[in-house]
């Protein structure tokens, strides 16, 4: 009997060290986003649902699981723009961590839709092939395939492309944005989660959950973001247009809801932004270089730093850094770490209005496949 109790402590003993072992391998694992957009007529709206979410999507993955390098990549189909030799299809951001950048990338898109053939097959095919998946062997792959029409048009086989997507262990979740020929074409969207693992789920164009704002004093967050973004001092042939994205971005968010806004800013202030900005901002620049300024070309200053000296610019340079840990510190007050948990409060108790919501659906699919692969770890 004894020894039988010895055997099953060691054995608890080691399911214990086990166990969270396992749930940090999990948490470590890649995790590559694809949305790959039909931006024709019959989806007018979808861009918006896309790009007013990308914020508050990547704050809660980041939230979730923050270890894990999370990835984003966006591919647009079916705009006669893209050129009938890409099948219409266009990668619009290669894989990046970089959210703003991707967001930059969308906000530049014509709001007018463009009448245009859904070639399906040929968008998979290019969101397989042109875009540098992770090899690792843990990683998520998801593949985010938003639209309507028939799967199979074009030159691109789209039985093929999904049996190829398999073979790299990519999942293609087919979100099939509602309309009145659904019944006529849902049998090839259907096909396309069957073959490589992923759902299949009805969305609605503009279908959202109402705002959910944390801040009451929106004045006085958008008076700190104003001070903040005097903090940054762009530098370098591309600086001066980063810099520009960085303000029109938020322009962007606000026009778009309170709440985006807020996702922009609660990133903006985390760990994933603050310091990673030396390649066009000299303030962390001087950061990652102890200071050093001697490589810096003052013609790709500001006007008003163009003629001063280097330890001039030093010094203003480092009363910026301490201005910018002052705002950062009173935008914290406003939009706090908790916020995200609110929020994820919030949707928790709005399940059941979630349904063909773009962004909630995406989510759970993410939040499961995640999950699953914990367990499994």
């Amino acid at each position: 009997m004894n020894l039988l109790r010895l055997k099953l402590a060691i054995i608890a003993l080691f399911l214990a060290w086990l166990l969270p072992q396992a749930e940090v391998s999990a948490k470590n694992q890649p995790v590559d986003i694809v949305f790959t957009l039909d931006l024709s007529g019959s989806t007018n709206g979808l861009i918006d649902d896309v790009r007013d979410n990308l914020w508050g999507m990547n704050n809660e993955l980041n939230r979730l699981y923050p270890s894990s390098q999370i990835r984003f990549a966006v591919v647009g189909y079916s705009r006669p723009s893209f050129g009938s030799k890409n099948q219409y299809v266009k990668v619009l951001s290669p894989f990046t961590s970089d959210i703003d950048n991707i967001a930059t990338e969308l906000y530049k898109l014509k709001p007018n839709i463009e009448k245009g053939d859904q070639y399906v097959g040929a968008a998979i095919r290019a969101s397989l092939d042109m875009l540098s998946w992770s090899n690792e062997k843990n990683a998520v792959k998801q593949i985010f395939l938003t639209g309507n029409g028939s799967v199979f048009l074009g030159a691109f086989d789209v039985v093929e492309s999904c049996n190829l997507a398999k073979e790299k262990g990519i999942s293609v979740n087919a979100l099939y944005c509602y309309s009145s020929l659904r019944a006529k074409d849902i049998s090839g969207w259907y096909k396309i989660s069957e073959i490589t693992g992923g759902k299949s789920i009805d969305v609605k164009v503009h279908k959202r959950l109402p705002d959910y704002a944390t801040v009451t004093d929106i004045s006085q967050l958008q008076k700190l973001a104003s001070e903040l973004n005097k903090t940054y001092i762009y530098y370098g042939k591309t600086g001066r247009d980063s810099y520009k994205a960085m303000v029109s971005n938020e322009k962007n968010a606000m026009n778009a809801r309170q709440s985006t806004f807020e996702d922009l800013l609660y990133h903006k202030i985390s760990d994933r932004y603050q310091g990673k900005q030396n390649e066009w901002d000299l303030v962390d620049y001087i950061k990652s270089r102890n200071g050093n300024l001697k490589n810096i070309d003052a013609a790709f200053l500001p006007d008003s730093l163009k003629k001063i000296n280097p330890e001039q610019l030093l010094t203003k340079l480092l009363i910026l850094k301490e201005r910018r840990n002052y705002l950062i510190s009173q935008i914290r007050q406003l939009l706090p770490f908790e916020r995200q948990d609110k929020l994820t409060a919030y949707f928790n108790s709005k399940q059941a209005d979630s349904d063909m919501i773009f962004d909630r659906q995406v989510m759970k699919v993410l939040k499961d496949e995640m999950q699953s692969d914990l367990a499994v770890n």
